[in-house]
């Protein structure tokens, strides 16, 4: 009885010594992926971890992280933030929750405040380039408010109103992790999906679905996107882009990251005028 005493307290004491030193390794390794934004470490991390790294993240964002790594450094902004659209929609065009809708769940009110279309015949946020630039700008925004990425992020993920109520309430400075742990905000849980795969990158841990990209078999299905696109179908290398209020040859052009005097040379336009509801032809 003693013996098996003995070897029960040896193997508990054992366990111990396990948590303790994984512990202090993520923090440090935390710790040293910081840049901008603060990666604060939590006792639930590790298993926050190993539930994200068990489901495959969508092929898309690896289709579009160079995009977003340019438009993020273009605005000097912490590039750690492409992994905020993964952490809210999965990267997922048809994403819709509530009144929050495409890539990067821009509510309604505040897409269209920042210049995207949303009606019933159009709804930009499920374009990728109009929605990023439209989610970086309303962030830059809140970060300017706030002076706090996480501030920012979370003003993003559920509102400037519902935060500014926290605040009041818990004092001006409660920690990250209690958003999460207190459930203090409806969308507190971007906390630890953004800062899982921000560690899981750095880690090169993401693994990818091998799912075919969503767009690209939605637009070769219906021969039609929510933005304005259609495909040839006798000649699928061929895109035709309907011009909407506000478009540029050189906003079309870096949309599908042609140049405009392509643009120009496959549509036989001798300058750079457009107009609404004109038809253009991108080759890919």
């Amino acid at each position: 009885m003693l013996i098996i005493t003995l070897s029960c307290f040896v193997c508990l004491m054992a366990n111990r010594c396990c948590v303790s030193s994984e512990t202090p390794n993520l923090s440090k390794e935390l710790k040293s992926m910081e840049k901008e934004i603060p990666l604060p470490y939590n006792d639930n991390l590790a298993e926050i971890l190993k539930t994200r790294s068990s489901k495959p993240v969508s092929t898309v964002f690896l289709q579009y992280e160079p995009y977003l790594d340019s438009a993020l450094t273009e605005r000097k902004m912490p590039l750690e933030l492409k992994y905020l659209p993964l952490s809210l929609s999965g990267m997922r065009t048809d994403y819709r929750q509530g009144d929050r809708c495409g890539y990067w769940a821009l509510p309604s009110l505040v897409a269209m405040r920042y210049g995207l279309s949303v009606d019933e015949n159009l709804d930009e946020r499920s374009d990728i380039h109009a929605s990023t630039e439209a989610a970086l700008d309303y962030i830059s925004d809140l970060h300017k408010n706030y002076n706090d990425w996480w501030y920012a992020i979370l003003a993003y993920c559920n509102s400037p109103s519902s935060l500014n109520q926290v605040l009041v309430h818990e004092g001006s400075n409660p920690s990250l992790w209690d958003f999460y742990e207190k459930k203090l905000m409806p969308d507190a849980h971007v906390i630890a999906d953004f800062i899982a795969y921000v560690y899981l990158a750095n880690e090169d841990s993401l693994t990818y679905s091998s799912v075919v990209d969503y767009e690209e078999t939605t637009v070769a299905e219906t021969s039609s996107d929510k933005a304005g696109q259609t495909i040839d179908k006798d000649d699928p290398s061929i895109r035709k882009y309907k011009i909407r209020k506000g478009d540029t040859l050189t906003k079309i052009a870096a949309m599908y990251h042609v140049s405009i005097s392509d643009l120009m040379e496959w549509n036989n336009l001798s300058d750079d005028k457009i107009l609404e509801g004109q038809i253009l032809i991108i080759k890919k």
